[in-house]
């Protein structure tokens, strides 16, 4: 027993020992420094990589190495050596066995995530010091490492991207190791139409739809299309070797091509994909060095009856079932999971293509890290070697650096340890009570998005997102603690932004609420809307961090931050000292209710609407809006106000008329709305109640009418507020 315990010990210091091995890679005092080999023959990526080790080594000594070009070494000297081995196993390899380390890549870009992988594992620096956020830098006078080492890594997926303004940066994309579409993809999206733009072109490349042939959508057994695709294909190759991958989509809409040729091929009145294989199968046999893709998306949906080529490939969007919930835990599961293990039969590139934002509000912080992480796992379990994850693009939208930059992790090995990621972001980003507050805010909301099941789509309005993860009280504790760091960090760019994104959340949860303890007013004992001197303050602050942080919009459509700023203060101020004798009243709805619309309380909550239809509008569709109301509840008022949403894109109409009729629906009053054809607005419409000296008097119970226009094709009413006063 004894023996063996004295064997224990020494085994334990022998590793301790092992553990502790440390040499000295760089002395500014001792004058210790490597020199940085490639090879004799190293082209400009290998160059430019060398270079890119001397930026980092110099953001973290303040000193530079030489740069040695040559296929032999000196023994005299200690040397890290930068190599492309494309034969290697890993995508990228570090290693010391001697006194020289050798980091390499199979691809010089494998190459540069290698050498930023090892300044993360072997010294301080990170990327805030890169990005130039941190005005001094920790100079190291000395660089210990380990003396022996050996690290290896690939990642999960081929093809990476987040695609958030963040990662347009080339820094974030070496140090994060990420695709960037603008540097891979010849063609990307529906962009056929900018191939033969500018092109005399025949009517062939375009649809046949029974005789016509239809612009808005190409007949992909056209050879004049395919030799004009084609010939963009050669071109923009030859112009640059890196765009090596090109998407062929269908036109955004849900038309097919039944030419004779078309069908032929096998395509139906509702399934082009037949056609869209056959085209990628020519452009893939004509360029065997590149990649081809479609779509899985409203007309490609079925596997065609021939082979696909080997460098084709397919996109599958989630857009119908990324509702905020782990697929594997929806109702989407099985039906995905089939989808994807036939396509993966069917071609040997399945990229997915997921959402990671609220579409309809950058500002939603929307935390589906957790959720992404649980689909990435599933993902690479059925065989998928590509994500594009999604992101607001060139725009803001909260907190978009930490996902981007998780995200990229996650993209690499979903297997990490997101809170840890979190913490240490956060940590290393900004001082550390406010990082404190960061997590533990952020961790909280993931966790709480990640666990409740109720669906949150990538188009949802605030009320949606309040249900499943944003609890105002925890909100707005988390805001006024937030707030309390501004002045320290008022020229901080980063952390202005953020505060821009949270004060709009509140000001959305206040507009949510309408009246109360998380609302923008309260209703006094007299009926009267008392708004409160706080939605002032917060509209102030919005419009100051937005203009410092030089943020501009709040979401895809681009709506203007300025017009929400304006639009609340017009309502504000109108509501203010207003009358709302309706507030909450009973009433009845006699019309026909759309499925999605069922919630009528909405119009007499106190809570308004603007410019987005899905926060506090109630839309109707099916049928126009009618009422039926109790006198005794509204007696005090003198009119009727209501307030209305104009949004063309989304079919979305002023009314026509609105009409005051009595029990019988004999009609007491009524006004003609002038036809308005504004894009999209909002305006209010006033009409006054029969007064005591009027013949025609109000019955006890009295209905409402608001009658939508008449408009060819899909049109809806939607209408917030209707207040008596």
């Amino acid at each position: 027993m004894f023996k063996k315990n004295i064997y224990l010990i020494i085994f334990f210091f022998s590793l301790t020992s092992c553990a502790q091995n440390k040499v000295t890679l760089f002395s500014k005092k001792n004058k210790i420094a490597p020199k940085i080999s490639i090879p004799l023959s190293a082209d400009i990526l290998v160059t430019n990589a060398a270079n890119k080790f001397n930026s980092n080594f110099k953001i973290v000594t303040g000193e530079t190495l030489h740069i040695e070009r040559s296929n032999s070494l000196n023994k005299n000297y200690n040397y890290i050596l930068l190599r492309v081995n494309p034969t290697q196993k890993e995508d990228f390899c570090i290693y010391k066995k001697d006194q020289n380390i050798t980091i390499q890549g199979t691809t010089s870009q494998n190459l540069e995530y290698a050498i930023e992988d090892f300044f993360k594992r072997y010294t301080n620096l990170n990327f805030e010091a890169i990005k130039g956020n941190i005005e001094e830098y920790s100079i190291a006078d000395t660089i210990e490492i380990p003396e022996q080492f050996s690290e290896c890594s690939s990642p999960i997926f081929e093809y990476r991207e987040p695609y958030y303004s963040s990662n347009f940066d080339s820094n974030f994309r070496a140090w994060n190791k990420t695709n960037f579409l603008e540097l891979e993809w010849g063609i990307w999206g529906h962009n056929l139409n900018k191939v033969v733009k500018d092109i005399d072109v025949p009517e062939s490349i375009y649809a046949k739809v029974g005789n016509k042939r239809v612009k808005d959508q190409y007949c992909f057994t056209s050879d004049s299309l395919f030799k004009h695709v084609n010939e963009k294909v050669k071109l923009t190759y030859n112009s640059d070797h890196a765009l090596n991958k090109y998407m062929i989509l269908p036109n955004d809409n849900d038309i097919v091509c039944t030419c004779g040729t078309c069908k032929a091929a096998g395509n139906t009145n509702t399934d082009a994909a037949p056609a869209v294989f056959t085209f990628l199968n020519k452009l893939a046999k004509d360029n065997r060095n590149l990649s081809f893709f479609t779509a899985a998306y409203i007309t490609v949906k079925n596997i065609p009856r021939f082979k696909a080529e080997s460098n084709t490939g397919i996109f599958y969007s989630t857009i119908d079932i990324q509702k905020g919930i782990a697929i594997e835990n929806s109702k989407y599961f099985k039906e995905f999971q089939e989808d994807i293990v036939k396509w993966r039969k069917y071609v040997n590139n399945v990229y997915i293509w997921d959402y990671t934002v609220n579409f309809d509000n950058y500002f939603d912080i929307y935390p589906i890290i957790k959720v992404t992480q649980q689909n990435l796992k599933l993902y690479n379990k059925l065989g998928v070697n590509g994500v594009f994850l999604h992101g607001s693009e060139y725009d803001y939208s909260t907190f978009q650096e930490l996902k981007a930059t998780l995200f990229a992790k996650l993209l690499w090995n979903p297997n990490i340890n997101v809170d840890q990621e979190i913490n240490d972001y956060f940590h290393t980003r900004f001082s550390t009570k406010l990082a404190d507050v960061l997590t533990n805010y952020y961790t909280f909301i993931e966790n709480s998005f990640y666990t409740n099941k109720k669906e949150l789509s990538i188009y949802s309005g605030i009320n949606k997102t309040v249900k499943k993860y944003l609890d105002p009280k925890v909100f707005f504790e988390f805001y006024n603690e937030f707030d309390t760091h501004t002045q320290q960090n008022k020229f901080d760019k980063d952390y202005l932004k953020i505060a821009t994104g949270l004060t709009f959340l509140k000001l959305e949860i206040m507009r949510d609420y309408g009246f109360g303890s998380y609302g923008f007013g309260t209703l006094n004992e007299d009926n009267e809307i008392i708004v409160k001197n706080e939605a002032a303050v917060l509209l102030d602050h919005l419009s100051a961090y937005s203009k410092a942080a030089t943020l501009k919009t709040y979401n895809e459509r681009n709506y203007k931050i300025d017009d929400y700023i304006n639009s609340w203060r017009k309502t504000i101020f109108k509501y203010h000292k207003r009358k709302h004798y309706f507030y909450k009243k009973d009433f009845e709805v006699i019309s026909k209710l759309d499925e999605d619309y069922q919630n009528t309380k909405i119009l007499n909550d106190g809570a308004f609407g603007l410019k987005d239809y899905n926060t506090n509008w109630h839309i109707s569709s099916i049928d126009n809006l009618v009422l039926k109301i109790k006198k005794e509840d509204i007696s005090k008022s003198k009119k009727i106000t209501f307030s209305f949403l104009q949004d063309i894109k989304h079919k979305i109409y002023y009314p026509s008329s609105i009409e005051i009729l009595d029990a019988d629906f004999k009609i007491i009053k009524r006004i003609k709305l002038k036809t308005d054809t504004t894009i999209l607005d909002t305006k209010e419409v006033s009409i006054d109640l029969p007064s005591e000296f009027d013949n025609k008097q109000l019955s006890d119970s009295f209905i409402i009418k608001v009658i939508k226009p008449i408009i060819a094709g899909k049109n809806a009413l939607a209408c917030d507020e209707i207040i008596f006063n």
